[in-house]
């Protein structure tokens, strides 16, 4: 009978030993992942076919000749999307207001450079153009949130790092992604330039933007080489 109990409690050692080994393993795989690009944008439509359409072109191959992938994407910063220099918002209370929104969703929704909401009320702009108050390196946010008419800028880059914004798509009703292509390693203190008609090193960005939680990720993938004036023809 002592042997049976003895049995019976290596048993459940052996139990609690591999059931703790694989919790540390599914830690482990979870933090890892927050690094990586969120599975809700991996699957999400826009981006997948953004993603397949990179994958096709001769700048679709990466370090070592592997194809672009989203495992090919690595987080680098957050930060906060709003910002009393760039952020404004109106009450939509009044008959004036509406319309006025009204005829601006209406004007944002002709641009091909324009990613519209779920619920049609909000949309993300892209254009690479002077239009709303807002440069042609920045991308912004309009729409109507509850009660307010909200509008920000939510994205920018630097000119001289040969940027493009190329693609913008909502996941929800409160988070979206704008992706972007610049010179790799280019920043404030790092502003090496390239001529946009010679080959040079650049990386993607995809920026996902969180509305409910105030908060934009940015997620840089491994570089790639092209010319910039042929990148942006093929994007």
């Amino acid at each position: 009978m002592k042997f049976k109990h003895l049995d019976k409690l290596l048993f459940v050692l052996i139990l609690i030993i591999v059931g703790f080994s694989a919790g540390i393993n599914i830690i482990q795989e979870l933090q890892a992942d927050e690094t990586k690009i969120p599975l809700d944008l991996e699957q999400n439509g826009t981006f997948s076919k953004w993603l397949t359409n990179i994958k096709n072109k001769e700048f679709g191959l990466i370090e070592n000749g592997e194809e672009m992938s989203a495992d090919s994407f690595t987080k680098v910063s957050e930060s906060n999307i709003f910002n009393t220099i760039w952020t404004s918002t109106t009450s939509i209370d009044n008959d004036e207001a509406r319309n006025e929104y009204e005829k601006n969703m209406e004007l944002l929704k002709s641009y091909k450079t324009s990613a519209e909401s779920p619920n049609e009320r909000e949309i993300v702009n892209y254009d690479p153009s002077i239009r709303f108050g807002f440069n042609p390196n920045e991308v912004f946010f309009y729409g109507l949130r509850e009660d307010r008419i909200l509008k920000t800028k939510v994205v920018d880059c630097d000119v001289y790092s040969n940027c493009y914004f190329d693609r913008a798509g909502f996941l929800d009703n409160h988070v979206f992604f704008v992706s972007e292509v610049s010179l790799k390693g280019f920043s404030k203190e790092n502003e090496a330039t390239c001529d946009p008609t010679t080959m040079c090193e650049y990386t993607f960005k995809i920026h996902l933007v969180d509305l409910m939680n105030n908060q934009r990720t940015e997620y840089e993938s491994k570089p790639f080489k092209g010319v910039f004036e042929d990148i942006k023809k093929e994007l």
